[in-house]
C-alpha cells in the first residue's frame, strides 16, 4: 500500500487522503431498504444470492441446531440433465427460496423453479439461442436477483433478462451494450454472475478480463432500463493511460456479485486483475482500481472511495469474493464495516464509510509466498492464480462477531513468456489470446503437492484468525451460517458439511456424490427448515463439471449418501476461458473559436410562443482518466418554446431518464462521461405537467415539445485548424487533436480479422438466424458472428490465429440455429490461412446435426480501431478525396473535393472498427471504400466548424 496522494474531484478542495482515495462527501443517511429492495424480508425465504443485499450469507433460523444436526438428511435431489439432456454439465447455481419455491439456473442460463417441499418443476424458462452457448468455453450461472414480483438472470451472451417469477414467462431482454457501450460478447464480454437488486436497483458487472476487456458495474431500474446516466468504468479507455500498448491490455472486470448497504445506499465491489494476466510488461505501473475494492453512491453511479488489495499483479489474483457489510465490534467498539478476502488468500477490512483500513493483509490460507515472475524460468507460487479466495463467498455471523471463510490451498508452477522482439510486436496485434506464460494458463502442478482446502474464522474484534481445519479438495462454493451456530460448507470431494461457528468443530458430514462449487440455502416452508444446495462443481477444481443438480436436505431425510465423486488422479491444470470476439491548407482558413457556441437545434413545430427547441452545451471536451474521480462532467441543456424557457419537462438522455424535469428556467442536467467521444442523445418524452411563463402548455405546444431530440457531444478538441486550396483546386484540411492535457488520442490500430460468408440448407436456401462459432484448438480464443440476415449473410470477427502461430491455423466451426448447434460435439476443423480476412459459405445438412466441412478463402484486410477525422456540411457527410489517420502526435489531413471552396464544414469524430484493405498507421492513409455516407445519432458532431477558403 503507498501512502498519500493529492486529488481534485470536480470543483472541491483537494484534500490529502490515503490510498483509500476516498472521494466527495460520505455523508450516511440510515434509511431502510424501501419498495423494490429485493424480496420478502422474512426469515423464511433465502432472498437474493447472499440472502440480503449486504452478502452475509447468514440465515436467523434455528430449527436445525447442533442437537439435531446429525439427523439431517437428504429429502430430494433434481436432475436437471434427466429433465433435458442437451443441458450442459456442471453447476455453480446458488438457489433462491422464496415463499416456498426454489429458483435455480444451469450453466447454460435455464431457469427452473422448483417446490422447495417437493422438487416438482413449477415452470423452467430458456433463452431462445441457447444452441450458441454450447460452444461457450466455461460454461456457468451462479443465479438470479428477485425483487418486484420479477427474477433477474444475465446470460452469457451479455443479455440482461427479467421473468414473471410465479410463470417463468419472459418479460423483458435488453442487450447489455445498449446501456453499456461495447459491452457484448463479440467483444470479450461475458455473464456468468448473479445480479444483485435492493433500493429499487438491479445491478451486474461482467467477466472478460482475459480478452482485454474494460471492467464495469452498470444499474438498473426492475422495469430494465438504465438507473445510471453511464456504467461505472473500473479503468481507463482503450488505447490510454497503462492500458496504450495494445488493445489485449485490460480488465478489472466485476465478474462476481456486487454487494450492497441498504442503510446508506452504498454499492460495493471487487475488481479482478489487470491483463495480460501474467505479463506486466504490457501494462507498467501500479494499474490502479484492478485488483481493488470500490465503493459507490448505488443513487447516482458516483465513486466514493476505493483501496487497491495488490498493485502490480502478475499472479492472475482478483479481489474476487463478494464483499460483505455488516456492524461488529473492532477492538470493542461498534463500526460498520465492510470486507473481502482476495484470490491471493488474505482479508482485508475497511470502514464502510470511509474506506479507511482496520486490518490487511490477514492470512486465510497457509501459504502466500508468489516471487516475481521471469521470463523463460519456472517460478513456484502459492496460491495457484485459482485461489486462494476464487470467488468463494465467506459468512458474517453475529452471534460471534466471526468472518467465516472458505478457502482454496494451491500452488502451482508458473514460466512466464519470453518473448523476443518481433514477438513482443505480434502478440500486442494477433487475435490470439495472451495471457502471458509459456506452461498454460494456470501454469503447471506442483510435483508433491495436493491442492486442497480450508475453512477458517476470522475474529473481526482482533483481527485474528481463530480457528482453521482442512479439507481434502479445494473450497469454491462458500459458507452459510444460522442464527443456531452453525456453519454449512460444500467442497471439492463432493462433502456437505456441517460445523460449530465457535469453534470450527465438525458436527455433521453427506457425501453429495458430485463436486461443490456452490453454497447453501436456508429456508422453511411451514415451519419446517431446509437446506438447498446444487452440486457438480466447476472443471477448474476438483475434476468437476460432471453433473447438474439440486439437492435439498432436512431433518428427518434420508441417511443414504452417494459414492463419492471421482477426483482427478492428479491436479492438472484446466483452462479458464471466456467468450471472446466474436470508419482530410495558401489562402487564411477562418477556423471558428476554440469551442463551437451553444447548439440550438431547428424547431420541430411552431406554436403560439414560437418554434419548441432544446439547447445544449458545448465544450464538453476529452479528459485523460483519474483513477480518483467518477470522470463525469455535469453537462446542462434548456429547453424553450421561442424564447420562452419551458418548466416539467422530462428528460432522456441515452436510455437514462433523467430524475428532475427542467427547472424553471428550462434547464436539465446531465453528468456526462469525459473519457470517451460519443454524442449523448436528449430527446423530450414528456410534456404533461410542463410549464411557460408559469402556465400550462396547450396541447400543441406539449405535441411540438414530445419527441424533439439533441445531443450533448464529448470530443477530442481541434488546434491548429487551417486550410489551403491545391493546384489540382482540392483543398487540403489540417489540425491536431488532443485530449484537454494534450495528449494525442489512441493511434490507429490491428483490432482482429474479418469473416464473412452465407449460410444455405441443404437445398441451398438461405438460412436467417444463424450465428457461426470459431473456436481455437487450444480452445482459448472464439467469436460469434452477426445471425444471418435473410440472404444468410454473416459477418464476424475473428482472430486468424492461435497460440501455435502455424500456418494455416485450424479452427472448430460450429454454427448454431436457436436450439439447434451443427457440428457437434466439438465442431468441425477448417484451415484458415494466418493473419488473413476470410470467405467462408457452409450448407446445414438436412438431416442430424452434422456439418459437412467448409472452406475458407483468405483475401486481403483487416479490421482497425482508431479517430476518424471527417466534416459535413449543408448536404450531409462530406466524402474527402482522401484522409489520413492522426499520427502518434494527434497531427491528422484530410482532402475535400474542389466543390466545397468557400463553404463552411463542421467537424465530427469517431473511434470506430473500419476494414481496410490495405494496413492502417498513425499517420497513414484511410481506406475510404468503408467512409461513412451518414452519422449515427452517437457520433459527436458540429462541435467545432472551418470556413473552407474559396
Amino acid at each position: 500500500m503507498r501512502g498519500c496522494r493529492r486529488i481534485v474531484v470536480g470543483s472541491m478542495v483537494a484534500a490529502w487522503v490515503k490510498r483509500a482515495c476516498l472521494v466527495g462527501v460520505l455523508g450516511v443517511a440510515l434509511t431502510s431498504a424501501g419498495a423494490g429492495s429485493g424480496a420478502s424480508l422474512s426469515p423464511d425465504n433465502w432472498s437474493g444470492w447472499g440472502n440480503t443485499p449486504d452478502q452475509n450469507r447468514h440465515s436467523p433460523l434455528t430449527a436445525i441446531d447442533a442437537g439435531n444436526v446429525a439427523q439431517l438428511g437428504r429429502v430430494f435431489t433434481v436432475d436437471f440433465r434427466s429433465i433435458d439432456s442437451s443441458i450442459k454439465r456442471g453447476e455453480q447455481s446458488y438457489p433462491l427460496a422464496i415463499d416456498g419455491r426454489l429458483y435455480v439456473t444451469t450453466g447454460d442460463d435455464n431457469v427452473f423453479a422448483v417446490d422447495g417441499v417437493t422438487g416438482k418443476v413449477i415452470w423452467r424458462w430458456k433463452p431462445d439461442n441457447v444452441a450458441v452457448f454450447r460452444n461457450f468455453g466455461i460454461v456457468a450461472n451462479r443465479g438470479v436477483a428477485y425483487c418486484d414480483g420479477k427474477l433477474f438472470i444475465t446470460t452469457l451472451d451479455m443479455h440482461l433478462v427479467s421473468l414473471d417469477v410465479r410463470t417463468g414467462k419472459l418479460i423483458k431482454r435488453v442487450a447489455i451494450a445498449t446501456a453499456v457501450p461495447g459491452a457484448a460478447s463479440s467483444f470479450g464480454y461475458s455473464e456468468t454472475s448473479a445480479p444483485i437488486c435492493a433500493n429499487g436497483k438491479v445491478v451486474i458487472g461482467a467477466a472478460g478480463s482475459e480478452y482485454g476487456v474494460r471492467g464495469f458495474v452498470m444499474a438498473y431500474h426492475p422495469d430494465l432500463t438504465p438507473a445510471w446516466p453511464n456504467p461505472f468504468w473500473t479503468i481507463p479507455p482503450e488505447g490510454t493511460s497503462w492500458r496504450r500498448l495494445s488493445r489485449i491490455v485490460g480488465g478489472g472486470v466485476v465478474w462476481t456479485p456486487q454487494t450492497i448497504d441498504p442503510t446508506t445506499n452504498t454499492l460495493y465491489f471487487g475488481t479482478g486483475s489487470a491483463t495480460p494476466l501474467y505479463f506486466p510488461q504490457f501494462r507498467p505501473g501500479e494499474n490502479p482500481r484492478t485488483d481493488s475494492l470500490i465503493a459507490v453512491d448505488l443513487s447516482t453511479g458516483q465513486m466514493k472511495w476505493w483501496q487497491q488489495q495488490m498493485a502490480s499483479n502478475q499472479w492472475a489474483y482478483d479481489t474476487a469474493q463478494p464483499p460483505l457489510v455488516y456492524t461488529g465490534k473492532v477492538g470493542g467498539k461498534t463500526r460498520r464495516i465492510v470486507s473481502v478476502a482476495t484470490m491471493e488468500g488474505v482479508w482485508f477490512a475497511y470502514d464502510a464509510a470511509t474506506g479507511a483500513p482496520i486490518y490487511q493483509r490477514i492470512k486465510v490460507i497457509d501459504r502466500t509466498e508468489h516471487p516475481p515472475l521471469q521470463p523463460g524460468k519456472p517460478v513456484t507460487v502459492y496460491p495457484s492464480s485459482l485461489g486462494g479466495l476464487n470467488f468463494s463467498p465467506a459468512s458474517y455471523d453475529p452471534k460471534t462477531n466471526y468472518i467465516l471463510n472458505a478457502a482454496a490451498e494451491t500452488a502451482s508452477v508458473l514460466q512466464q513468456a519470453k518473448l523476443t522482439p518481433t514477438e513482443k510486436k505480434e502478440k500486442l496485434v494477433q487475435g490470439s489470446v495472451f495471457l502471458g506464460l509459456e506452461n498454460g494458463n494456470f501454469g503447471i502442478y506442483l510435483q508433491g503437492w495436493h491442492d486442497h482446502g480450508s475453512i477458517s474464522a476470522i475474529d473481526v474484534n482482533s483481527g485474528k484468525r481463530v480457528w482453521k481445519f482442512n479439507t481434502p479438495e479445494p473450497e469454491r462454493g462458500g459458507v452459510t451460517t444460522t442464527a443456531s451456530g452453525l456453519g454449512f460448507a460444500g467442497g471439492g470431494d463432493g462433502v456437505l458439511r456441517a460445523f460449530d461457528t465457535k469453534t470450527g468443530k465438525i458436527l455433521w458430514t453427506f457425501q453429495t456424490g458430485h463436486q461443490i462449487a456452490s453454497g447453501p440455502s436456508l429456508y422453511s416452508v411451514n415451519g419446517k427448515e431446509y437446506l438447498a444446495i446444487t452440486v457438480g462443481g466447476t472443471p477448474t477444481s476438483s475434476g468437476g463439471g460432471t453433473a447438474t443438480e439440486l439437492q435439498v436436505y432436512a431433518l428427518g431425510g434420508s441417511s443414504k449418501q452417494s459414492p463419492p465423486p471421482v477426483l482427478p488422479a492428479s491436479t492438472k491444470r484446466q483452462p479458464v476461458t471466456v467468450p471472446a470476439v466474436a470508419p482530410l491548407i495558401a489562402l487564411a482558413a477562418h477556423p471558428s473559436d476554440a469551442h463551437a457556441p451553444v447548439v440550438v437545434h431547428r424547431v420541430r413545430r411552431m406554436t403560439a410562443l414560437g418554434g419548441a427547441r432544446i439547447q445544449t452545451q458545448s465544450g464538453l471536451v476529452i479528459h485523460g482518466w483519474n483513477a480518483n474521480s467518477s470522470n463525469t462532467q455535469s453537462a446542462t441543456g434548456r429547453v424553450f418554446l421561442g424564447s420562452t424557457p419551458v418548466a416539467g419537462v422530462q428528460v432522456r438522455v441515452d436510455g437514462y431518464l433523467l430524475p428532475a424535469k427542467t427547472g424553471s428556467d428550462g434547464s436539465f442536467v446531465y453528468p456526462a462521461d469525459i473519457t470517451v467521444p460519443r454524442r449523448h442523445i436528449v430527446t423530450i418524452v414528456s410534456a404533461s405537467s410542463a410549464t411557460a411563463n408559469g402556465h400550462p402548455l396547450s396541447a400543441a405546444e406539449r405535441t411540438a415539445l414530445v419527441g424533439m431530440n439533441a445531443g450533448f457531444s464529448v470530443y477530442y478538441p481541434l488546434t491548429g485548424l487551417h486550410a489551403s486550396v491545391q493546384k489540382n483546386g482540392t483543398v487540403l484540411v489540417q489540425g491536431r487533436v488532443a485530449s484537454a492535457e494534450g495528449i494525442a488520442p489512441p493511434k490507429v490500430s490491428l483490432f482482429t480479422y474479418r469473416l464473412t460468408g452465407v449460410i444455405t440448407d441443404s437445398s441451398g436456401k438461405p438460412v436467417q438466424g444463424a450465428v457461426v462459432v470459431t473456436r481455437t484448438q487450444d480452445r482459448d480464443f472464439w467469436t460469434y458472428s452477426t445471425p444471418t440476415d435473410s440472404q444468410g449473410r454473416y459477418t464476424s470477427f475473428y482472430g486468424a490465429s492461435d497460440e501455435s502461430g502455424q500456418n494455416p491455423v485450424v479452427l472448430s466451426v460450429q454454427i448454431a440455429v436457436g436450439d439447434n448447434i451443427y457440428g457437434l460435439p466439438t465442431g468441425v476443423n477448417v484451415n484458415f490461412e494466418l493473419l488473413k480476412s476470410a470467405t467462408m459459405n457452409a450448407q446445414l445438412p438436412a438431416s442430424g446435426t452434422g456439418l459437412p466441412t467448409p472452406k475458407s478463402t483468405a483475401y486481403p484486410g483487416a479490421v482497425y480501431q482508431g479517430l476518424l477525422m471527417g466534416v459535413q456540411s449543408g448536404q450531409g457527410v462530406v466524402r474527402p478525396v482522401s484522409a489520413r489517420w492522426p499520427d502518434a502526435s494527434g497531427n491528422f489531413s484530410f482532402v475535400l473535393p474542389a466543390s466545397m471552396r468557400g463553404k463552411t464544414v463542421r467537424f465530427w469524430e469517431n473511434l470506430r472498427e473500419l476494414f481496410q484493405t490495405f494496413p492502417a498507421t498513425p499517420g497513414g492513409p484511410v481506406d475510404l471504400t468503408n467512409w461513412p455516407s451518414a452519422l449515427t445519432s452517437a457520433v459527436p458532431q458540429g462541435f467545432q466548424t472551418l470556413t473552407l477558403p474559396s
